[in-house]
């Protein structure tokens, strides 16, 4: 399937889940990549997790967009963005730039973020290091950078010796594979996934391996997430209002993690989401927009 194709297939999905979306290409510093965007209210951005693309978020974007112009990016490398090569890119600096780069091409001085998993790393630098421009922050599923701990499927696909024979079958994924992998490592039930967004999430992966190999070796090894890639520290010194919306089925962190980071900061809260994955929008929309709702609307 190339791009026109992609497009269109995912502007079919859209106009059935969600009415009267507008998609369009947004320029960064670094080149172009695709929002999709619903509602007419206050800007809230939605920023997707590693190895994933803004799609996903559909399910939840006509709930959001009664109250928020929601604008859900793809991140580099993923969904409908441009291709990128994140071989000797620092990972942190460009999450900063790339979300500096979108804020400044909407002209906005700030915009509030749901972020999930490696998104929510993306987003915790930018707002460590530009709180101003951050006024809440919402983070679904484990973040990474929370723990070093990954499942034991992403660190195989680190070893030498499995890399070849992993990376081949990533490169010819089906509507079958895709489906085992969230079923085995992001949702807690599976049978909510519709075929049509498994046949994206499926494009998906098939258009950006490429890219998603080279995060991949910048991000893990064997140990799992690399050490420098750690908040540590800095969940004590994150100033932004920050909630967790954590399935407590996560397989990539148990919300403890979260709990954890929250004794050293008064900002921080969490918000536990029974029979839940790393994708609880996906697994209990309702209670995870109810959680996400009343986060950004906190004082």
């Amino acid at each position: 399937m190339d791009d026109k194709a992609f497009e269109a297939a995912q502007a079919a999905y859209l106009q059935r889940v969600v009415p009267g979306h507008r998609t369009r290409r947004v320029r960064w510093s670094g080149g172009t990549t695709q929002a999709i965007e619903a509602g007419e209210g206050p800007p809230l951005l939605l920023l997707h997790g590693g190895l994933g693309e803004a799609i996903q978020w559909a399910p939840i974007l006509p709930a959001l967009a009664r109250k928020h112009r929601v604008i859900a990016v793809d991140r580099p490398g993923h969904g409908l963005a441009d291709p990128f090569d994140y071989r000797g890119v620092d990972l942190l600096e460009h999450a900063r730039r790339f979300l500096g780069d979108l804020l400044d091409a909407e002209g906005l001085p700030a915009m509030p973020m749901v972020a999930a998993s490696m998104g929510g790393l993306w987003a915790l630098s930018f707002a460590l290091a530009h709180p101003e421009r951050v006024p809440r922050l919402v983070l679904t599923g484990a973040p990474a950078g929370i723990t070093r701990a990954l499942p034991l499927q992403m660190r195989l696909g680190t070893l030498p010796v499995l890399k070849t024979l992993v990376r081949s079958m990533m490169r010819k994924p089906t509507r079958d594979s895709t489906h085992a992998f969230w079923k085995q490592l992001l949702v807690a039930h599976p049978e909510h996934l519709e075929a049509d967004l498994l046949e994206l999430l499926t494009e998906s992966q098939r258009r950006n391996a490429p890219s998603w190999f080279t995060l991949i070796d910048q991000a893990f090894d064997v140990r799992g997430m690399k050490q420098h890639l750690m908040i540590g520290e800095g969940w004590k010194r994150l100033s932004v209002p920050t909630t967790f919306v954590w399935g407590e089925k996560d397989r990539w962190g148990a919300p403890e993690a979260g709990e954890a980071a929250m004794a050293t900061n008064p900002r921080l809260r969490m918000v536990r989401i029974p029979d839940a994955g790393h994708a609880p929008w996906l697994d209990a929309p309702d209670l995870t927009l109810e959680a996400i709702e009343r986060a950004l609307a906190s004082s």
